[in-house]
């Protein structure tokens, strides 16, 4: 029986316990009130039972609910219960204003909580569950955008008209709060136009989440491999590649050195950047970003309690017990290059034993382009030299990026100087002599316009 995102309103009836034949109710995201009945299929662990979503429901803890006021046997005149309602309606004031005046005495010496940030720092507007079930008509699957390990992330439309993403977290997932947590801290202090904006959060019983930018285009995931004939997919070619990889750049080059909070991302992938309506990349899902230290002038770290990541982009240092650092980020940015390049997944089943997404294209770079280079890309730039040049440079881009040793990758800085000046030369048409070869020119203090390396002045597809 689902008679969940309903409107449906009242209390559970207690004659719900003598249905022995149900095997499965679903009351969620109603405006259902009351104690939920303690007998007959509710205590049974083999019958699935949900009422997430109802504010006024209350039960045992095993439901995730608020515990219900403990009932009396004792009968009250009118004039008691009203004395008893009156005193302990002013004694409840009494007590707020005391803990109020407290707490605000001591909040400045006490520790930074994460999941209040946006509440005590920042003014973000408030939303109720009800504005949320209408922006999202109920948490209706329709408006399902997708659904990870931590949670899931509805399309709304507010009231106001604004299209957003509706982030809910699953409580079921132990790791889930500690990633809420972690998202609250992260986007409640940063501001960058290639990361994702937070607009709100929300905490309500048995709920709770994020309200996020809407991107309209999707994960680049999508882009690359489109799922349906008939999905709104955007062509990447040659130059959207290039203003995606800038975008990530830039988005990155915040977090590891202009952002207050020095951050490694930790899981940056293709699902992890979303495009809006503009194409412009956006960065997302900070749940288990990690905030960084500084050691020295070229290394940020910090301990690494648990091996977190996604098969494939993870940097191979981390494998071996290595710290998290900036590097790592750029491990994962390298691979990232590499698979919009060639259209195939770091786990793609073709990556068997030593071979990796990386070493496979490594081992055709620069003569064999053709044989790694995704068809639609390899057309578009097969009939221009200049433009197989400067698709060799991005691909170098990425080879370095993506190298064994964290100490042979560039920073994220120096990576989005360089392939801005590729994108120049190619928008403007520049010649291939003017084209950057390689990032260590850049790192080395040799003039970026110099001619292509010997190893790629004579290559072509």
């Amino acid at each position: 029986m689902d008679l969940s995102a309903n409107f449906l309103s009242g209390s559970i009836p207690i004659s719900l316990e003598r249905l022995k034949v149900l095997r499965y109710m679903n009351v969620s995201f109603n405006n259902l009130s009351g104690r939920i009945p303690e007998g007959g299929l509710f205590p049974n662990r083999t019958v699935v039972t949900l009422f997430a979503g109802n504010l006024g429901l209350c039960g045992p803890r095993n439901y995730s609910l608020p515990p219900c006021p403990k009932q009396t046997h004792k009968k009250h005149s009118l004039l008691k219960k009203i004395i008893l309602s009156v005193v302990g309606t002013i004694a409840f004031i009494v007590c707020f204003i005391i803990i109020g005046m407290l707490w605000r005495r001591k909040l400045p010496r006490q520790p930074f909580r994460p999941s209040t940030i946006i509440f005590h720092r920042l003014a973000y507007p408030k939303f109720s569950y009800q504005d949320l079930a209408i922006a999202t008509a109920g948490f209706d699957e329709s408006n399902l955008l997708g659904v990870g390990n931590f949670g899931s992330v509805y399309k709304g439309i507010l009231r106001d008209g604004t299209m957003v993403a509706i982030k809910t977290l699953n409580l079921q997932n132990e790791d889930a709060d500690k990633s809420f947590n972690t998202e609250c801290k992260v986007l409640g202090r940063i501001r960058h136009r290639n990361l994702i904006k937070i607009i709100s959060a929300f905490f309500f019983p048995g709920l709770k989440g994020l309200v996020l930018q809407f991107a309209s285009k999707g994960s680049l995931e999508k882009h690359l491999y489109p799922v349906r004939d008939d999905e709104d997919i955007c062509k990447l070619g040659l130059s959207e590649c290039l203003s995606i990889a800038i975008d990530v750049a830039h988005g990155m080059e915040y977090l590891h050195h202009d952002c207050p909070l020095q951050l490694v991302h930790y899981d940056l992938k293709p699902r992890n950047v979303l495009l809006d309506a503009n194409m412009t990349a956006l960065v997302t899902d900070f749940g288990i970003s990690r905030i960084v230290a500084t050691n020295s002038v070229d290394s940020l770290s910090t301990t690494t309690f648990a091996l977190r990541g996604s098969i494939g982009y993870i940097a191979p240092e981390y494998g071996l017990g290595g710290n998290v650092s900036i590097k790592g980020d750029v491990y994962s940015y390298g691979i990232l290059i590499l698979e919009m390049v060639t259209r195939k997944r770091p786990s793609d089943d073709m990556f068997v034993g030593d071979m990796n997404l990386q070493k496979w294209v490594r081992s055709a770079f620069p003569d064999r382009m053709a044989d790694i280079v995704d068809g639609g890309l390899l057309r578009d730039v097969n009939e221009n030299m200049e433009d197989n040049r400067c698709l060799l440079s991005f691909i170098n881009v990425g080879l370095l990026c993506s190298s064994e040793s964290p100490r042979e990758r560039p920073s994220m800085r120096d990576v989005a100087k360089v392939l801005e000046s590729l994108k120049t030369s190619f928008m403007e048409g520049a010649a291939a002599s003017n084209l950057i070869s390689t990032i260590s020119d850049l790192l080395h203090n040799t003039n970026p316009t110099e001619t292509l390396a010997s190893d790629s002045q004579s290559s072509t597809f």
